[in-house]
């Protein structure tokens, strides 16, 4: 008599589902899908999700002590303007660790070249930031990810979203699609022959780059919406000068 073995799958463990959750709201996070100062409201994210707002608010919670949130009593969480400072203080954490990496790689020069090179291939141009955007992020994991340190892979990739939402938000103000392929390629030949300090050098100038582009576009927006609300002001004031010379 033959017996006929029925394998069920396995039912989605509640932590499971917490880290499902957590990370729809980090790519929806790192794609844009809210502006600066915009309040997350953990029922309409449920209902989205089609998930209850326990696992929506322990997301929420990891979001923030990754510091892609904030929160605040009076208004939930919410996402965290994007502040100079900050981005002085990641970037260069974030080039030392993928020094770190490049250090750690196993494999040869060439094994590791052809991984990168198959990690991003050099498709995105310019005309499309945010997927060149995307490219660059993939190279940079190919090559922390040569390292084997798990510890040293996970700490990049959250100082690395960090630094991405400061990217993502700019996308339309700084174009450096090019600069950074053709960093990329100097990158890869410095490692391809066996130049570790060349490397390491260039890594952080490739970082480095970004990180003044992004300091940039930040002093002019800051710029234009304090220009736009001394003009509100002036308007403001012209409209209570009007309105009181009216009533004498």
């Amino acid at each position: 008599m033959g017996y006929v073995i029925c394998m069920r799958a396995a039912p989605i463990s509640r932590a499971s589902l917490r880290q499902q959750v957590h990370s729809a709201l980090f790519r929806m996070l790192l794609d844009g899908r809210w502006p600066e100062n915009s309040r997350l409201n953990d029922s309409a994210l449920a209902a989205e999700l089609g998930v209850s707002r326990t696992p929506v608010r322990e997301a929420l919670i990891q979001l923030e002590s990754e510091g892609l949130l904030a929160c605040d009593p009076n208004r939930g969480f919410f996402v965290p303007p994007l502040e100079p400072e900050i981005a002085r203080e990641l970037y260069p954490i974030l080039w030392s660790l993928e020094q770190l990496a490049t250090f750690l790689s196993s494999g040869s020069a060439q094994e590791l070249r052809k991984n990168l090179e198959q990690a991003a291939p050099r498709t995105a141009t310019s005309s499309d930031p945010a997927a060149a955007l995307k490219q660059d992020r993939a190279w940079h994991a190919a090559l922390v990810e040569s390292s084997g340190n798990e510890r040293l892979i996970g700490m990049t990739r959250r100082i690395e979203a960090l630094t991405r939402r400061y990217a993502s938000a700019l996308l339309g103000e700084s174009n450096s699609a090019e600069r950074r392929a053709r960093e990329h390629a100097q990158i890869a030949e410095a490692l391809a022959t066996e130049q570790p300090a060349r490397a390491f050098a260039l890594l952080k100038m490739h970082w480095r780059s970004e990180m003044e582009e992004v300091l940039q576009a930040l002093e002019q927006r800051g710029a234009k919406q304090t220009s736009a609300g001394a003009a509100e002001k002036s308007v403001g004031s012209k409209r209570s000068r009007a309105a009181i010379a009216g009533k004498l």
